[in-house]
């Protein structure tokens, strides 16, 4: 996943297709029908999802992954420990030292104004502060879209749905419910972004979370693709997110002091954890 980078890509346009194919669309009376529509299918999605009221007391956001994935045609460890603690601070761990993207801790606090990257591509490590690709806005952007991707909505990311149309995606029958994300942190300024979630018609919970971008004039849809899923705290979570097996912790005990220091490698990958 490593969410910092994958979501910068989304961000300049190294966008890549869905795989949603879209179907006859089922016919409506009028634009209002379709929002209402679009408004019944985000509840059954919070219902199946576990209900607003716990998604409401998510307060913290852990997540565990050690993978092996394909890099020039061998296995290679993925290590990844990541903390997010909402609305405005995150810790992320990453550890793919066998690829071109070596070693990672970042570290973000706004309430103290810190942004700070520890990157290490087996040479040695240094820590900076790293290009935000939309004016200073990068670091929330990572919040907003944990958010949107594990929980769809919470007490601080409350998407509007506005319009549905049905889809196949694979195998499964899909609703496309389009929204627009209030408070977005948009690079061009504009107070919402379009996203848009591939919700299964059976169990109405998401299998995709699509954004949408423009290059060269064009507009192109990425996805992050979500599956599996199995309960946590009441909560249901995806335990695979494109591909990767995750495991996670909600309202986890940690030690605050990390999100009051510099980036420290030799703490170790579980040092966000309350002692």
């Amino acid at each position: 996943m490593r969410m910092a980078w994958m979501i910068a890509l989304l961000l300049v346009g190294s966008l890549f297709q869905t795989g949603v194919t879209a179907s006859k669309r089922s016919p409506v009376s009028s634009l209002n029908d379709n929002r209402q529509e679009a408004e019944r299918l985000w509840e059954l999605a919070i219902a199946a999802k576990g209900g607003r009221e716990r998604l409401y007391a998510v307060r913290n956001f852990q997540i565990s992954i050690s993978e092996k994935v394909w890099y020039k045609l061998r296995r290679v460890p993925y290590i990844e420990e990541d903390l997010y603690v909402f609305p405005n601070k995150y810790w992320e761990w990453n550890d793919q030292r066998d690829t071109i993207f070596g070693f990672s801790l970042r570290l973000y606090n706004q309430d103290r104004n810190i942004h700070l990257w520890y990157l290490d591509h087996g040479k040695g490590g240094s820590i900076t502060s790293p290009i935000d690709l939309v004016h200073g806005k990068a670091g929330l952007i990572t919040l907003y879209d944990v958010q949107l991707r594990y929980f769809v909505e919470t007490n601080w990311v409350k998407p509007v749905p506005i319009s549905v149309e049905q889809a196949e995606l694979g195998s499964h029958s899909v609703d496309i419910v389009q929204t627009n994300v209030k408070g977005y942190p948009t690079k061009d300024g504009r107070d919402e972004e379009r996203i848009a979630f591939a919700l299964d018609r059976k169990t109405h919970l998401p299998l995709q979370v699509i954004y949408y971008g423009v290059a060269f004039g064009k507009e192109y849809s990425g996805e992050f693709r979500l599956s599996d899923y199995t309960e946590v705290a009441g909560i249901q979570m995806p335990s695979k997110v494109n591909g990767l097996k995750s495991v996670y912790q909600i309202n986890a005990d940690y030690d605050e002091r990390i999100f009051l220091r510099e980036p420290n490698v030799r703490a170790g990958i579980e040092q966000w954890k309350k002692r």
